[in-house]
């Protein structure tokens, strides 16, 4: 019976003790690349990101978007298997179907500066043992990627 009516005080700590994660901090984005897939294009890059939470975690899905000097690019698609170091930064590789619409007018900028602003916006689904929550991803800010271009 001691047993039964500790049962309900000890969900109720364990409940309070799962407090939602903290945004993941965007530090920079590396290894643009642009590939051709018949009729579409993708553009892949790594953000690199830290992860101020205690705890390590699986990434499930993400809806982020990103724009790239206040154009849209697309969604964010990214692979389920990466994991999220705890404490530490991590780089996560992204992929985009992209409009060349949209992505050709960056190219000629680029061309003249290589200073761009990168915009994201969105969230990812990440957890751990079968929990998955929301963490939120947002940044904007300038950013010089000379040197970080593959063509």
């Amino acid at each position: 019976m001691k047993y039964i009516s500790l049962f309900p005080l000890l969900v109720i700590l364990f409940a309070c003790s799962c407090s939602a994660p903290k945004e993941l901090v965007y530090q920079n984005v590396q290894n643009f690349r642009l590939k051709q897939n018949g009729l579409q294009t993708q553009m892949c890059l790594d953000i690199n990101m830290f992860n101020p939470n205690r705890y390590g975690m699986k990434l499930k899905d993400a809806d982020v978007d990103v724009f790239l000097n206040g154009r849209s690019l697309g969604k964010m698609q990214v692979d389920e298997s990466c994991t999220i170091p705890r404490l530490d930064t991590f780089a996560l590789p992204v992929m985009l179907n992209v409009d060349l619409k949209n992505v050709l007018p960056n190219a000629l900028q680029l061309l003249i500066s290589s200073d761009v602003e990168i915009k994201l916006s969105g969230s990812i689904k990440a957890g751990k043992h079968g929990i998955y929550k929301k963490v939120p991803v947002s940044y904007q800010g300038r950013q010089d990627i000379k040197g970080s271009i593959k063509w």
